[in-house]
């Protein structure tokens, strides 16, 4: 009938209507992140898109150059402590050649390396070698301030503390049985060598560094009785044994002196002794190295003159006198100061052997022929001693290493 086909036109054009209107489900959700996307800002989509590419962990993904390129510019004790951080910076830094680079790199500054033994402790301080100039005086004074400063146990064993300068980062002495140890400051370890094979009663410590193949050693001769023979040991070496090595020449020590790391002597790198001729007009207890050659006081003090070697192999000595005598003594403080060495910034460094609760170090630059003071004090300084029974002030000795890497 007529009503019934308006009816089904009604419903067709209702529908129609519907599926015009109201668009199909994947349609509108890609309508929507279109929306999205139109709305965010340039710096959002950035940020989105970093989140997205950002790597779990950014340290594996940078190159192995550059982070022991990184590693080299920090302080050694910084250094040390970024071996925890994982087993590929352990590897890296703990590497040969990572070290051999670590020591000779050029930011590397030599400091001033202090100590002295208190109630079974090692108290150490570093100082860096900085050469400060006045404007305007000749003369002046300051306090230099100490940039690292530990405690570290000091060993009932290791009571006879008689130590070699500081070559290149290790120092060494010997135990109340004679062992060698090794000290390594930066680290803060001890470390206990193999006895001599030697049944030598004394020996006096010389230690060496070869820059060539970056390796220390050790050389022991005996210091009462004459020998043509050395004990050698390299420091590092898998086969840790002492070797014995043929001198050519009767030798013993005959004065308390740790030897200095210098060019001539004995060649380091071929285990080679030679003699020297020394002039006869010097202190024999007082070598010091002057700019990288072996020097020594003249034996009258009033003279203030130092020896220096030009040539070991014609034997060839020159002279230099300097202003001030190389035993000092100081008005204010009544303090004697003895020459103790030479620092790569040019200046004399001259320290007392003993102290109390103060201690003071004077460097003297004779080009300016002014001097500056560095000070120190021993912390929690027991100023009941002298109610213990013993009438004097308690003192301690001054362990000074120049140079110290």
């Amino acid at each position: 009938t007529r009503r019934e086909e308006e009816k089904k036109r009604k419903v067709y054009r209702k529908r129609r209507t519907q599926s015009k209107s109201v668009p199909s489900f994947p349609l509108e959700m890609e309508e929507q992140e279109t929306r999205k996307e139109d709305l965010a800002t340039e710096e959002e989509r950035l940020v989105y898109r970093r989140r997205r590419t950002k790597p779990k962990s950014t340290l594996c993904f940078l190159p192995l150059e550059l982070t022991s390129e990184i590693l080299l510019r920090l302080p050694p004790r910084s250094v040390f402590r970024f071996r925890c951080v994982s087993k590929l910076w352990s590897s890296i830094t703990t590497d040969s050649y990572f070290i051999k680079s670590f020591e000779t790199r050029p930011l590397l500054q030599p400091g001033l390396l202090v100590c002295f033994k208190k109630d079974g402790k090692l108290f150490v301080s570093s100082i860096l070698q900085l050469h400060l100039v006045s404007k305007d005086s000749s003369s002046y004074s300051f306090s230099q301030p100490i940039f690292d400063r530990y405690q570290m146990e000091f060993p009932k064993e290791y009571s006879c503390f008689l130590p070699t300068e500081s070559v290149n980062g290790l120092i060494c002495f010997q135990d109340k049985s004679g062992k060698p140890i090794v000290w390594n400051p930066n680290k803060r370890q001890f470390l206990t060598l193999p006895r001599l094979r030697k049944s030598w009663e004394s020996i006096a410590m010389l230690l060496g560094y070869d820059p060539t193949e970056g390796k220390h050693k050790l050389m022991c001769i005996p210091s009462r009785r004459s020998s043509d023979v050395c004990q050698v040991l390299t420091l590092g070496s898998t086969q840790e044994s002492w070797r014995p090595v043929k001198t050519n020449h009767k030798h013993h020590v005959c004065f308390h002196d740790s030897g200095r790391c210098i060019n001539g002597g004995f060649d380091v790198k071929f285990e080679k002794l030679g003699m020297i001729d020394l002039p006869s007009d010097i202190h024999r207890d007082m070598l010091i190295n002057y700019g990288g050659r072996l020097a020594c006081v003249d034996k009258v003090w009033r003279k203030n003159r130092l020896w220096i070697l030009e040539d070991a192999g014609k034997h060839k000595w020159s002279s230099q006198d300097f202003l001030s005598p190389f035993v000092h003594f100081n008005e204010s403080l009544k303090t004697y100061f003895n020459l103790k060495g030479y620092t790569h910034a040019g200046e004399f460094v001259f320290v007392p052997s003993m102290f109390s609760k103060f201690f003071y170090i004077l460097l003297y630059d004779p080009v300016r022929n002014s001097f500056r003071r560095i000070e120190g004090m021993v912390d929690d300084y027991d100023e009941n001693f002298f109610n213990k029974g013993l009438q004097r002030q308690r003192t301690y000795v001054l362990y000074t290493f120049l140079n110290h890497i």
